[in-house]
């Protein structure tokens, strides 16, 4: 009887596991050759807040990636004073250098092919890993992600993927985020090599009774 068990498992087992996708795969070792190590950017986000209430602020923040670490260059123009350099290096600490590679991050946690209307080939990623979303705390576990391949040529790359919240998430009692999305372009870049070009971060909210939304624009410029 225990062998019987034991053999319905392995079968049970066997026949849950994911079909191989020769076409994920690809992508998926595609992503993985363009290291975060390899890579060098400078990025510049202009970020727009506006409570309901009309009033609006508005940054833009320079920095630079090099293989080995993130410098901030300037805030509003100016540059960056060794206080902010030192406090903008402690609120990122440990977060993910953003870049294509993280596509292979994405895709491996059990990305599935899902129809499209456009004749798109569309992955959903059900679960992103942790540490992809951080808004007053890991928010990774409540998003979804949706990647778009390009097949047209040699090596297929992801050239958009989407992240966002499927439903209004509250949190800590007094806030709640209505609606965030992520919209991330890649295109070959030097050398051939997929790349990260730009980024756009929207959501809406409220914390202590103030609601409003955030529009960041990101625009990456690879330097190698």
């Amino acid at each position: 009887m225990r062998i019987f068990i034991a053999l319905s498992l392995v079968l049970l087992s066997t026949a849950a596991s994911a079909a191989p996708d020769p076409l994920l795969d690809k992508v998926i070792a595609g992503a993985k050759a363009v290291p975060a190590s390899g890579i060098a950017f400078d990025r510049v986000a202009k970020g727009v807040s506006q409570e309901k209430s009309g009033a609006t602020e508005t940054t833009v923040k320079v920095d630079r990636w090099d293989g080995k670490q993130m410098t901030p260059v300037s805030i509003d123009g100016k540059p960056v004073t060794t206080e902010d350099a030192a406090r903008i290096r402690k609120e990122t600490a440990g977060r993910p250098v953003p870049g294509y590679h993280r596509i292979a991050d994405y895709l491996s946690g059990g990305a599935r092919r899902v129809p499209s209307a456009d004749g798109r080939i569309v992955y959903r990623i059900d679960k992103l890993p942790k540490g992809s979303i951080n808004i007053s705390g890991d928010r990774s576990a409540d998003m979804v992600g949706e990647a778009v391949i390009d097949a047209s040529g040699a090596v297929p790359i992801v050239s958009r993927l989407r992240i966002f919240l499927p439903k209004p998430l509250s949190f800590f009692m007094v806030a709640k985020l209505d609606s965030f999305e992520v919209v991330n372009d890649y295109r070959p870049g030097p050398g051939g090599r997929p790349a990260l070009f730009h980024s756009l971060q929207t959501m809406a909210g409220s914390q202590f009774g103030k609601t409003g939304t955030t529009r960041t624009d990101v625009t990456y410029t690879p330097l190698r």
